[in-house]
């Protein structure tokens, strides 16, 4: 092996150890979505008809809108995590995590090194990956980043001639896939359609007309098949439109998808100060193309930089896809071939991302000390409040908070349906504005509901920082109607004081003391 080809395995490696060391982090079950995604492939693969049509088509975990109708748009990712979880169980699905989060990476990276070289892809990876590791729970979306740099990749290699045109018909085989895993489809017909339009302006640019006309013809036929079977998913043509529907019923305001200058009004969200930078860099790039390098402008780069970055400000759950598109376009625009030997140029490489981490590092050194604790398989203690509440064979119905909706269905699930869980399009809209958030803030509004639907338990996860949550859990310590039966660091459960509670209560009752609230 040439010393070039050994410097380069070096930079990738530590990139990739860097990269995945951060993303392999210990599921909190609690909040995450996770357990609902297993739950909806053990449904659909048991061979129920019946029971998955349910998870396909209806709100089929909550006792509130069972029936309510909903469009499961990655119900596919929910089979590969059933499938997973089954045979390797939590840690395998971590594992499984961590490695298509690395095939992402290093397909992008491929992409920034083609179009640069070795030692700037890998400067420029250092300032996106704090951008990268912004959203690292596992979840459905995961599959559309390694997709998204799939077809990016198999597009660009066509383009730069390094791949056969016979590779593009891998693509609409992989839009069947990408349909059925994640609302974010329409990114691999949008990069179809990208390379489509560059390669129709260069058609009457170049002289070669007969090979750009064969080109072309390839693409435009790819985009269509890609197209026609996007409509391969349950829900048909509704499936493929439901990307551009589904906000539409969100009744229920969530942090990941807020813009970023809401967000600095009122938190402090460590990933924006991120991105923020890897953005600035991304814009410095784009001014020195524009004023040393005009005739080198990369229409690709350009489109794709201006698309991409929409998506990070106006949505923070679009951090990562920023990040990852960002990546070759950053590298792209400061091409250049080194003219030093390999070795200085390893060096000052390796001494250039050594500055890059620590000076990253030490911007929140806070932030960054959580994050390097690697881990796979659950957090600890997880799943010590539900096995409390299966042991003393606490009975619903359950009053829970949005964020532990997905935890509940997976462990009590057909025995216990939920009150809510964190899907909000599977809910209408008046129930969060109407019922959902009034009922906490507003004691006449609880006993309301409490009449209604005649609670039995709260189950809580305790650190909900919304202002409602947090007076409703006030509010409840001080009721007598409620007695605190179990707390750790994760979830609360209160039981109705009644006949049937009664020996759980007088066998577990927590004392207000423990939660500094006093009656008043």
């Amino acid at each position: 092996m040439k010393i070039e080809d050994k410097f380069r395995l070096l930079l990738i490696s530590f990139l990739l150890i860097i990269y995945g060391i951060l993303v392999t982090q210990k599921i909190n079950l609690v909040t995450a979505d996770l357990g609902r995604h297993i739950k909806n492939g053990e449904l659909i693969l048991q061979g129920d008809t019946l029971g998955a049509q349910k998870v396909l088509q209806t709100n089929l975990y909550s006792y509130t809108y069972p029936d309510y109708p909903f469009l499961n748009h990655h119900w596919g990712s929910g089979v590969i995590f059933y499938l997973i979880h089954r045979i390797f169980g939590f840690i395998g699905l971590s594992v499984f995590f961590t490695i298509l989060c690395l095939a992402t990476f290093l397909l992008f990276f491929l992409i920034a090194e083609g179009n640069s070289c070795t030692e700037v892809a890998t400067v420029v990876s250092l300032f996106v990956i704090p951008v990268l590791t912004s959203r690292v729970e596992i979840r459905p979306e995961a599959f559309s980043y390694f997709l998204s740099g799939l077809f990016f990749f198999v597009l660009w290699s066509v383009k730069e001639k390094k791949l056969s045109e016979k590779f593009l018909f891998a693509l609409p085989i992989l839009m069947i896939l990408w349909v059925n895993l994640h609302i974010y489809f329409f990114i691999g017909l949008f990069l179809l359609g990208v390379f489509l339009f560059e390669r129709s302006v260069s058609f009457f640019k170049e002289k070669k007309l007969l090979s750009n006309l064969s080109h072309l013809g390839y693409l435009s036929g790819i985009l269509f098949l890609a197209t026609s079977v996007s409509l391969v998913n349950p829900a048909g043509l509704k499936g493929f439109l439901y990307p551009f529907k589904i906000f539409g019923n969100y009744g229920y305001r969530l942090l990941e998808n807020q813009t970023v200058w809401f967000l600095d009004k009122i938190i402090k969200y460590p990933s924006s100060l991120y991105f923020k930078i890897a953005f600035g860099l991304l814009a410095i790039s784009w001014a020195y193309v524009f004023a040393f390098k005009r005739r080198n402008i990369s229409f690709l780069s350009f489109i794709f930089s201006i698309c991409f970055s929409y998506l990070g400000w106006t949505a923070v759950r679009n951090f990562s896809l920023f990040g990852f598109f960002a990546l070759p376009a950053v590298a792209g625009n400061f091409k250049f071939k080194p003219k030093a030997q390999s070795e200085i140029r390893f060096f000052i490489t390796s001494s250039l991302a050594v500055l890059i981490v620590f000076g990253l590092f030490i911007l929140n050194s806070t932030y960054w000390v959580e994050r390097i604790k690697i881990g796979v398989g659950l957090k600890n203690g997880v799943d010590l409040a539900v096995e409390f509440f299966k042991k003393e064979q606490v009975r619903g119905p359950i009053f829970n908070n949005y964020d532990n909706g997905g935890y509940l269905v997976y462990y009590l699930f057909p025995k216990e349906k939920v009150f809510v869980d964190n899907r909000p399009e599977a809910y209408p809209r008046e129930f969060f504005q109407d019922v959902y958030i009034p009922m906490q803030e507003q004691e006449d509004k609880w006993d309301q509901m409490d009449k209604k639907y005649e609670f039995n338990a709260i189950f809580f996860y305790r650190n909900d920082l919304t202002p409602w949550s947090q007076t409703f859990l006030v509010s409840r310590i001080s009721d007598p109607f409620w007695a605190p039966v179990y707390v750790d660091d994760y979830s609360i459960i209160f039981t109705k004081r009644n006949n049937l509670n009664k020996d759980l209560i007088k066998k577990f009752e927590l004392p207000k003391s423990l939660f500094s609230v006093t009656k008043g």
